[in-house]
């Protein structure tokens, strides 16, 4: 064999960490060189196994098809992705089109040849398999946030003037609320986003979400809500109204001498 290429994918998943695909990459390269690859060329990259859109994966297919390869090679049939038509059609091209071989370092099978079909109908069930196991790592997980949320635990992103404990439990972060709350009601008071933001520094963004939702408006004004977890976590807390911010006064009284002025004006 004259030209080989190596498909390398590491997971996107900041829970698992950012993974090295090295590992991948030094077996596969090993593996080619025993076969006797003398033109080795990588195709490596970072992304989630249900996205088959994948540059280089595309990119790889597309050389297989044009013919420019005598044979792929990756640590299992998983780095093509967790969908099993992504992976059927990669070895359909590479098996059935082309006849070449796709080398696998870490998997249930070594090879899956041209002149062996069961070897092909094999890997396809082992791509099954690994898209059933992703289906069955989404309901775990999906369950699991259904527990947290029964426990009183939070599980998405908190509010703004709200964190979690070390428990999952919301908390308020009252300097934050304190800081949102007098942003809002500035805004309410007649100022511009763009002005608020600029002074109190909470996005034009989170004052419209905050002021298009009834409910979160009525949170941050008058520390209530409908939420009984934001109801529990403000319940522990002594969350007081804003003190009016600076210079409020004195413009309200400009406005009275304004509007006196102007009544008078039209007697």
């Amino acid at each position: 064999m004259e030209r080989g290429a190596i498909y390398a994918r590491v997971s996107t998943s900041e829970e698992e960490g950012l993974q090295d695909p090295s590992r991948q990459l030094h077996a596969c390269q090993e593996r080619l060189e025993e076969a006797g690859v003398e033109e080795i060329n990588i195709y490596s990259e970072r992304g989630s196994g249900a996205d088959s859109s994948r540059e280089n994966l595309q990119a790889l297919l597309e050389a297989v098809k044009d013919g420019e390869y005598d044979c792929v090679c990756m640590s299992e049939v998983s780095r093509l992705a967790r969908r099993t038509s992504v992976a059927a059609e990669f070895i359909d091209v590479c098996v059935e089109d082309r006849k070449i071989p796709i080398f696998l370092t870490d998997d249930m099978i070594e090879v899956i040849e041209p002149e062996n079909p069961m070897s092909s109908f094999f890997a396809k069930q082992l791509a099954l398999w690994y898209e059933e196991e992703r289906k069955q790592t989404i309901r775990r997980v999906k369950d699991g946030m259904k527990q947290a949320q029964r426990k009183g635990k939070w599980t998405t992103k908190p509010p703004k003037g709200f964190t979690t404990d070390d428990d999952g439990y919301l908390i308020p972060d009252l300097e934050e609320f304190l800081r949102v709350q007098a942003a809002v009601e500035r805004v309410l008071d007649g100022e511009t986003k763009y002005r608020v933001e600029k002074d109190t520094g909470v996005s034009r963004r989170t004052l419209k979400r905050i002021l298009d939702d009834p409910d979160r408006l009525r949170l941050y004004i008058d520390v209530e809500t409908d939420d009984d977890q934001l109801a529990d976590a403000l319940a522990e807390t002594d969350v007081e109204s804003a003190d009016l911010p600076d210079g409020f006064e004195k413009r309200i009284r400009e406005v009275v001498r304004e509007e006196l002025q102007e009544a008078s004006d039209h007697e």
